[in-house]
């Protein structure tokens, strides 16, 4: 008599559908479902144990102990009589005696079935996708508390099945909104681009009144220069060393020009790791020229041989700010002193840690209350009258330090002074080589 397959569940359409809403089919294995197979032959102490989802043509298993074998077709499979009782653990204790199966393939060929329990794995709707099944290649019984616990795993493998199609839903929707973020993104840079040419060619006025405030500072070292030149006019050694002071102004001051033009041909800035104490060093007298004859300048320069990765001119150009600040702060009189030292950050809120060269700008003028020192370093921001300041000087001294890894910190109250310390992140150490290069 030839073998007989089951027949269709009454529930078939919804039953696949939702089976192959699962997107299980053909996956890889997974360690939750061979747990379960695991379980299951050693709580019914069987050879073979499968989680099987019975497809329209096949049954396949998604997770197998003791077949070499992941699918067969549907109509040899056991556990397609077994989804027909969704709520029942089928048990077949001899197959060779059950005329369902007795001319099965399965039966009389490898693997040798002769003793089958399927406990059906069911939807939330009750739609049953295959089973939990154990097989043994001798006839025996089931204990009721075996059938219990293959109940009990079919459970946990619908629970299973549900929460992978979670997971695979959250994955997708995350994949989606993945992709979504880097559209964002690359609209976001077009945006930025334009936003950055647009903001290029808005703020060439702030830089032209920036520069035009620098080149201000180094006209009144030139005109200061020139003055001690004229009243010197006798003493040619003086009139020399102050010719030379304004030279160096009038240096500067087409290095400026010159940075104003290129950022509007969007040249970077020419940075160079530089020797700020060195550098600050020899421009003592153009940077004295700043202060007037009235109030003295002095330096500490113990900063040597590290390097720093910026912009001379803009170091200048930051150094006569600050000086410019200190003067009128002080009413052309007073005592300030213009300092480098190292410093190794650990810990800080703001900086990084690491080794920093501090440029510290210090006077012995009025100081500032605190809430005022919280305010300078806002772009626009000045105590000067109209038409004396642009606000931009301690504006552009943060940027400069920011451009180094590094920022700009203000120490200072009334009646004691006010010292601006620059903290410009360390390169390395220069050579006598390196610098003469």
């Amino acid at each position: 008599m030839p073998h007989r397959p089951a027949p269709a569940p009454h529930d078939e359409e919804e039953r696949v559908l939702s089976l192959e809403h699962l997107d299980i089919l053909d996956s890889a294995p997974e360690q939750n479902f061979d747990d379960v197979v695991l379980l299951a032959t050693t709580l019914c102490d069987t050879p073979i144990a499968l989680v099987s989802l019975v497809d329209r043509e096949r049954q396949w298993f998604k997770a197998c102990v003791g077949l070499d074998v992941r699918e067969t077709h549907r109509d040899l499979a056991f556990c397609a009589h077994a989804i027909l009782e969704p709520a029942d653990v089928l048990v077949v204790e001899d197959a060779l005696q059950d005329p369902r199966f007795q001319h099965s393939a399965l039966v009389l060929g490898e693997p040798h079935i002769r003793f089958y329990a399927g406990a059906p794995i069911r939807t939330d709707a009750g739609h049953p996708l295959g089973t939990v099944c154990v097989i043994d290649t001798r006839p025996r019984t089931l204990a009721e508390h075996q059938r219990q616990a293959l109940q009990a795993l079919a459970r946990q493998t619908a629970a299973l099945l549900q929460l992978r199609l979670l997971e695979l839903q959250r994955e997708r929707h995350a994949t989606v909104l993945l992709d979504e973020l880097e559209q964002a993104q690359a609209r976001h840079r077009e945006a930025e681009e334009s936003l950055r040419h647009a903001r290029r060619v808005s703020s060439l006025g702030m830089l032209t009144a920036s520069i035009a405030h620098d080149v201000n500072n180094l006209l009144q070292v030139l005109s200061s220069s020139l003055q001690m030149a004229q009243l010197r006019s006798r003493r040619p050694a003086d009139v020399e060393r102050f010719a030379q002071t304004g030279l160096q102004a009038v240096e500067q001051g087409g290095k400026l020009i010159r940075q104003l033009l290129a950022n509007v041909r969007q040249d970077g800035p020419e940075l160079a790791c530089i020797d700020i104490s060195e550098r600050l060093d020899a421009a003592r007298e153009l940077l004295a020229g700043t202060l007037g004859s009235d109030i003295n300048l002095s330096f500490d320069l113990a900063a040597r041989d590290v390097g720093v990765m910026c912009d001379e001119v803009q170091l200048q150009a930051v150094v006569l700010n600050l000086l410019s600040n200190a003067r009128d702060a002080m009413l052309g009189r007073g005592q300030v002193l213009i300092a480098t030292h190292q410093e190794r950050l650990l810990g800080d809120a703001q900086l990084s840690d690491g080794n920093y060269l501090v440029l510290s700008v210090r006077d012995d003028g009025p100081g500032m209350p605190a809430e005022l020192a919280a305010k300078i370093f806002a772009p626009f921001f000045t105590t000067k009258q109209a038409g004396k300041g642009t606000g931009l000087g301690l504006a552009q001294a943060r940027e400069f330090a920011n451009h180094t890894g590094g920022d700009i910190r203000v120490q200072t109250a009334p009646g004691v002074g006010t010292t601006m310390r620059l903290y410009l992140r360390i390169l390395g150490r220069i050579s006598g080589v390196d610098r003469a290069g």
